[in-house]
């Protein structure tokens, strides 16, 4: 579910499943959760917006977990210095490559 309210775009992710841990949750889950944060970025290309925000949502030892990921347009680094080299790990090189492009139409912008 997305919603964009003034100039604020939130988007909420749950996962199903139950997991042991953080751990086991995270290593399972990584690269929803960073396809989730590289979708939500794409809400920078608009002049519009100032705030994004990816709500996460799952059951984790049996006890429901929220977290909310909070993105400034000036935070924008973190698609590169965070989230490509995750990517370059998994030799996901045309995901890179989406991701050098809205970095470069963010900082444009």
């Amino acid at each position: 579910m997305d919603t964009n309210t003034n100039s604020i775009a939130t988007k909420k992710l749950l996962i199903k499943g139950k997991y042991e841990g953080f751990k086991d949750f995270y290593d399972v889950n990584k690269i929803v959760i960073y396809k989730n944060i590289l979708k939500l970025f794409t809400n920078f290309k608009k002049q519009d917006k100032d705030q994004l925000v990816l709500i996460i949502s799952a059951k984790i030892s049996n006890l429901d977990w929220e977290t909310e990921l909070k993105f400034q347009r000036k935070e924008s680094i973190v698609l590169v210095r965070d989230i490509m080299p995750y990517f370059e790990q998994i030799e996901d090189y045309e995901t890179c490559g989406q991701i050098c492009d809205l970095y470069k139409k963010i900082q444009s912008v």
